[in-house]
């Protein structure tokens, strides 16, 4: 099952276990004389799938972080915001972030060091992908491509290129 199809069976299953819960309290109302509108059943079930989903939403991140290795370090966080939730556009939802294993880089020789940089999607597979980096020139080569020239503030040359390595 997808990722999407597990978070859209939570909230079908939040949404029944609140219409049953308040179906149980409806009843209960009923039978002390109190005659509570019948279109709250519908309502408290379909607010709880929407705050299920929601808390969902900005939930993952912190899921998916404490997954990692311990003393992974946080290279760019995505954050996206969605028209189907119009709330995320105040408060963008984080969807992927890339992070770096410290313990993993290995030394190449001269200057060079080889890291593998985890690229992690909120409704996608984690993709691994090796780059070298040669720390005294400056540059960076992903998957064995061409070298290229680091950015001053690129955040996997400078993590990598002062971490120990190894």
């Amino acid at each position: 099952m997808t990722a999407t199809g597990v978070e859209l069976l939570g909230a079908i299953a939040v949404g029944i276990g609140v219409a049953a819960l308040v179906y149980a309290l409806m009843h209960a109302a009923r039978k002390v004389g109190f005659s509570p509108a019948r279109w709250l059943l519908p309502a408290c079930a379909g607010l709880a799938m929407i705050g299920y989903s929601v808390w969902n939403d900005y939930a993952w991140f912190g899921r998916a972080k404490a997954q990692l290795p311990e003393g992974a370090e946080m290279l760019a966080i995505g954050r996206d915001s969605q028209p189907w939730a119009p709330w995320t556009y105040l408060a963008p939802v984080a969807v992927r972030f890339a992070a770096l294993d410290p313990a993993q880089i290995s030394e190449l020789g001269e200057g060079k060091r080889r890291a593998e940089i985890m690229l992690v999607e909120r409704r996608g597979p984690t993709t691994i992908v090796p780059q070298e980096f040669d720390c005294e020139k400056g540059v960076f080569s992903v998957a064995g491509a061409e070298w290229t020239a680091a950015e001053a503030d690129d955040p996997a040359f400078t993590a990598v290129c002062q971490a120990e390595a190894g």
